[in-house]
């Protein structure tokens, strides 16, 4: 947290963290963390995303910086600045509105540029100048399409092509300390063990052979192609983040450049507030069901090790290394100079070869917890009726299919009769399609709960020896410590409110049409 960050643990559990940055109470020697970010101009990706609005409001509440730049589409008719401003509707921004003339002092560091990476240039000539002007320092790719059912044309389109576009305009910023490319943990998931390495292996020859090949076939035969090109991957969207590594390796391995791979990112432990989440992907769309006062079971291997992180620890675990990052460049930039002086020196013919691109395994050994454990550690946030008569068993993995498809069939048995009554009644019929959805999530992300996998991590343990106490308190990410117990008293409330919210958008949306109209 920042500032104080035991006492906020003695808090009241829904307050978030103290706003030092608006008081400036903090005391001396605020840590090497913090002096990192001061006055710093940043250039940021996927900001409007999950991850990426917890980056942008820790950074504008616990760190000085001077400029937030946020690359941003226009999307569904909207303008970069009209997006900006639904990314700051969103309420863990609610605190620092709070504070004294409504946050705008905060707010306003952040600048919204129009991007384009179907276009070459990315951005225009006059943004390119602002950027270069304003002398960026650290630079955080957390764009990323994470469809599991995507096309591979489409999926290294978003998660290759353009972070490649993106490194090319990095590039050409000369003041750049720190590029952080967010990957994924399950980029080689199809592997037991996963080293702090990037693994060069694709089939074809790479992506570009791949997309080469595509560019003369139908629809129908890239279809029939996929399983081919993906082999033991079980989807586009952890191929495409294979490829995007080995893109950053090839290509960039001369940039100040880091790859950071968190497992999956679910609803905050402790900030913005406990329990905050704002989209249905993975685990927090299978509780839905629960919410909505149903027994779940889905399908999974029961002695299978979950590797999950609160997205406040990811976004912790993020700033330190876009830190340690730059510590380590500047260290390997002194050993050249001291090299170049030496007459002995040794050319490397291939530049690529000769730079290992650092990578970041934000996952643990220790502290985990299994498949088995889900349902009771899910029962410990659910205060329903439902969930104090059937407890751990309110939602359960099993490796039985049979179960599943009972629990299944039951399911939409009971959403299409409840959708029947809706009908009657005169209000939407929404039950057996909601079901529908949360069984198709399910059902594309059972790989991930039937295998498990080991973990180097020495890169993220060095780190965390390497902080301060005061920037172990200001970024708490050692998952290895945490309660997940407490954890999760928060999981099913927080996306119980996310649904509320969803619900409270949805009726505004429709009542705005009607007056329309």
């Amino acid at each position: 947290m920042c500032g104080n960050f035991w006492g906020f643990l003695q808090s009241p559990p829904l307050i978030m963290g103290d706003f030092s940055v608006l008081h400036d109470d903090r005391p001396p020697g605020g840590g090497m963390v913090r002096e990192f970010y001061k006055d710093a101009t940043i250039l940021v990706t996927g900001g409007t995303g999950f991850i990426g609005k917890v980056l942008l409001e820790k950074l504008l509440r616990c760190f000085e910086v001077k400029t937030v730049f946020l690359l941003i589409r226009v999307k569904r008719n909207k303008t970069v600045h009209e997006r900006l401003e639904e990314v700051f509707e969103d309420v863990i921004f609610d605190g620092i509105k709070s504070s004294p003339e409504d946050g705008k002092f905060l707010l306003g560091k952040v600048t919204p540029i129009e991007v384009d990476f179907q276009s070459e240039s990315v951005i225009s000539a006059t943004d390119f100048q602002l950027l270069v002007s304003a002398q960026v320092k650290i630079v955080f790719n957390v764009m990323a399409s994470v469809k599991f059912n995507e096309d591979i044309e489409t999926a290294l389109d978003t998660n290759v092509l353009s972070s490649r576009k993106l490194f090319l305009l990095a590039e050409q910023l000369p003041q750049v300390r720190s590029i952080v490319h967010v990957s994924t943990f399950y980029s080689n998931c199809h592997r037991a063990h996963i080293e702090e390495r990037i693994y060069e292996d694709l089939p074809f020859g790479g992506f570009e052979n791949i997309l080469a090949i595509f560019q003369h076939l139908t629809p129908v035969e890239k279809d029939r192609l996929k399983p081919v090109i993906l082999g033991p991957m079980p989807n586009s969207y952890t191929f495409s983040k294979r490829c995007a590594e080995v893109m950053i390796q090839q290509r960039f391995a001369r940039l100040p450049i880091a790859i950071f791979r968190p497992p999956i990112v679910t609803s905050a432990y402790r900030e913005p507030s406990p329990g905050w989440v704002n989209n249905f992907n993975g685990p927090a769309g299978m509780v839905v069901p629960v919410i909505r006062g149903q027994v779940y079971w889905c399908y999974g291997e029961n002695d299978a090790t979950v590797h999950m992180v609160p997205v406040d620890y990811c976004v912790n675990a993020l700033l330190a290394v876009a830190w340690d990052n730059a510590r380590r460049t500047s260290n390997v930039q002194n050993l050249t100079i001291q090299n170049q002086s030496s007459e002995s020196r040794v050319q490397c013919p291939e530049p690529h070869k000769c730079e290992s691109v650092p990578v970041y395994n934000y996952a643990f050994r220790d502290n985990v917890f299994r498949n088995r454990d889900v349902g009771s550690l899910l029962a410990l946030g659910i205060d329903s009726m439902l969930g104090k008569i059937f407890g751990r068993y309110t939602i359960c993995v099993t490796s039985s299919t049979f179960m599943r498809q009972i629990f299944i069939h039951w399911l939409l048995l009971q959403a299409w009769i409840g959708d029947i009554f809706s009908k009657i009644i005169g209000k939407k019929s929404k039950h057996y399609d909601t079901i529908r959805r949360v069984v198709a999530l399910e059902d594309s992300t059972s790989f991930f709960r039937c295998h498990s996998w080991t973990v180097e991590n020495d890169n993220i343990r060095r780190l965390w020896d390497r902080l301060s106490n005061r920037d172990r308190q200001l970024l708490p990410f050692d998952v290895e410590t945490l309660d997940w117990k407490d954890y999760f008293r928060f999981f099913v409330k927080g996306v119980a409110a996310a649904l509320g919210r969803h619900s409270a958008a949805r009726r505004r949306k429709t009542a705005a049409e009607q007056v329309l109209l």
